[in-house]
């Protein structure tokens, strides 16, 4: 550019560069959600059978144990805030007795 010139001509330019500029975000799935697009609401699969979350059982317990050894957060598993809670507490008996491991084996 040379000196002096402005980037933007007019008010109604820069206002129509900026709209665009923000449509292309939306599109990325980056800033704000499009419109008309929603998650569905994750259901707790405790609350759907009935169970309790339970030490004992390391097959169900292993669902919400990452790769890594980590407590899969509330918010990816669906699981309601009282039975995090609840299952929180069992992985960590889990580990405790040696049913579940603390971290991955093959870390390196």
């Amino acid at each position: 550019m040379a000196m002096g010139e402005r980037r933007f001509s007019t008010r109604k330019d820069r206002d129509h560069r900026d709209r665009d500029r923000d449509r292309d975000r939306d599109d990325e799935g980056g800033g704000r959600m499009a419109m008309g697009r929603r998650r569905m609401k994750k259901v707790c699969w405790f609350e759907l059978n009935h169970i309790e979350p339970d030490y004992k059982d390391i097959k169900l317990i292993s669902r919400y144990i990452t790769e890594r050894g980590k407590i899969v957060p509330r918010r990816l598993s669906g699981v309601t805030a009282k039975n995090q809670r609840k299952l929180a507490q069992a992985i960590k008996r889990a580990r405790h007795l040696g049913l579940a491991p603390f971290v991955a084996e093959n870390m390196k």
